[in-house]
């Protein structure tokens, strides 16, 4: 049906395309492969797979700073190609959130991270992108609400786990 998104894109530079690696993981999992999903650096989308007519196609732009030149204009040319564009970003205001149709945050608000990846900021970036993966998965009617209920009881289960993975040493 014209409209329908059919390909989801997770893009990004650096450790940042690395989280985005992970949620395109998960979301083909729930997808049990159903979805063109595909993580993939900004850089090469921009380069090598821009098509004329991209209204069939989420961008997931995940940056830190929300000012990564590759991965904004890359998210512009895809829009410009009619593109629907998420961003999970650490940073508000930036020009990632100017760009996107929507945005997830992974900070505060006090926004202290900046060009340096920090390991807080690449682990919220992986857990945004797995309820992201079940809230695009549950609205493309894709997979089964068990599977999501499992992936988000284990990421509410994280923390304490670290605490008591800490605890050993």
């Amino acid at each position: 049906a014209s409209g329908e998104i059919t390909k989801v894109r997770v893009i990004g530079q650096g450790t940042a395309a690395v989280a985005g690696r992970s949620m395109a993981a998960v979301l083909d999992d729930l997808a049990g492969g159903t979805l063109d999903v595909d993580p993939i650096t900004a850089t090469e989308l921009s380069g090598f797979h821009l098509r004329l007519d991209m209204s069939d196609t989420l961008i997931v732009a995940v940056s830190q700073s929300g000012t990564t030149t590759d991965t904004n204009r890359t998210v512009d040319l895809a829009r410009g190609r009619g593109a629907a564009v998420l961003a999970i970003v650490n940073r508000r205001n930036s020009d990632l959130t100017d760009k996107a149709d929507g945005v997830m945050y992974t900070s505060d608000g006090r926004d202290v991270e900046m060009s340096v990846a920090s390991t807080k900021a690449f682990y919220s970036q992986v857990a945004a992108g797995v309820l992201l993966a079940c809230a695009i998965s549950e609205a493309a009617g894709k997979g089964t609400a068990h599977r999501r209920h499992e992936l988000l009881t284990s990421l509410r289960a994280l923390p304490d786990a670290m605490v008591e993975t800490i605890a050993t040493r």
